[in-house]
């Protein structure tokens, strides 16, 4: 009943909210760490197609003349992007977007991520190690939080060491290549997605490691390289980024001027919300996920939470404001 509610509230507020708004949505892989699956993914991409313009990035001028325009973004380029997420698009007939490291897809190595994540499914129960002042034992989740959130804004070659340096302790010897639950696109696939007219690429660096973390000229060596090489594979100008994480203190005005100097016009960030056209900023623009139950992905997706998150931070204040006149 709650789900009705939110689904029949969100349509009624984007026939309400006359103001031009853009909503990019976010992917990952399905099922891993996630409770999304492609069920979610169809029902989600058919209350796009019904609600709004939906669009590839290089289309984003349309901006200017529609009210309600999305982008459907798939981040890191997994294989399920093709097996699970091309069918349903093709299907529907919607436009998404592939935001892909060119060290995964090109050179075929792995993400970090997915190296640590390895690891920590085949060390044994109560493995236990000291890597970089840091303990990590695999019976305690904070542990391996604290040392993944420290992985995360190492730069790439510490990382690799890191992790190296972990399987080494637990005897574990790494693949010199993904997986296949953790393999990038393969290039026939890939170009069998760009070939259906639905499908564009998104630039996101080449070793997929914080904008912030590299110096600006490592920064600026990673967009220039990854761009070259996207445009050389799909023969034509790739104008849009997608921060690697993209969460608060990922990004600042530093990495905004690299990427525009690069030549990009847009870039993707996860900081959750939907986008108002007239006062958004093009290299800073907002993502909403899918969610499992669908009233909430609706709601997400209509603009509905940014309206309840606004109210509640004014009530937080107002309340704050009057706490401090009592005293």
């Amino acid at each position: 009943m709650r789900d009705l509610l939110l689904s029949f509230a969100s349509r009624a507020y984007m026939l309400a909210s006359r103001k031009p708004r853009l909503v990019v949505v976010a992917l990952h892989r399905l099922g891993h760490l996630s409770k999304i699956q492609p069920c979610h993914v169809e029902r989600c991409f058919r209350f796009l197609a019904a609600h709004f313009t939906v669009v590839r990035p290089s289309e984003l001028d349309l901006m200017k003349r529609e009210r309600r325009i999305a982008v459907v973004t798939i981040d890191d380029g997994h294989a399920d992007a093709y097996r699970c997420i091309f069918p349903i698009a093709k299907t529907i007939g919607l436009p998404i977007s592939v935001c892909i490291p060119t060290d995964f897809f090109f050179r075929r190595k792995w993400l970090w991520f997915d190296q640590f994540d390895w690891v920590m499914h085949h060390a044994k129960p109560a493995a236990t190690a000291t890597i970089e002042g840091f303990q990590v034992s695999v019976e305690e989740a904070s542990s391996v939080a604290k040392f993944r959130s420290y992985l995360k804004r190492c730069l790439p070659a510490a990382r690799d060491s890191a992790i190296q340096q972990l399987s080494y302790c637990w005897d574990l010897e790494l693949p010199s290549s993904p997986p296949e639950q953790c393999r990038a696109l393969t290039v026939p696939e890939l170009q069998q997605m760009l070939s259906s007219g639905l499908v564009e690429v998104v630039g996101h660096t080449a070793t997929h490691t914080i904008a912030t973390v590299l110096s600006e000229g490592d920064f600026e060596n990673e967009l220039r390289q990854s761009k070259d090489e996207w445009e050389s594979f799909c023969g034509r100008p790739i104008m849009s980024f997608c921060y690697p994480n993209g969460g608060p203190g990922d990004f600042d005005r530093r990495t905004a001027m690299t990427i525009k100097r690069v030549g990009y016009r847009y870039a993707f960030t996860l900081l959750e919300g939907t986008n108002l056209v007239q006062t958004m900023d093009p290299l800073e623009i907002k993502r909403v996920h899918i969610h499992w139950r669908p009233g909430v992905c609706y709601k997400l997706i209509s603009g509905m939470a940014d309206l309840q998150n606004s109210l509640s931070h004014s009530n937080a204040a107002e309340t704050n404001a009057s706490r401090h006149s009592l005293h």
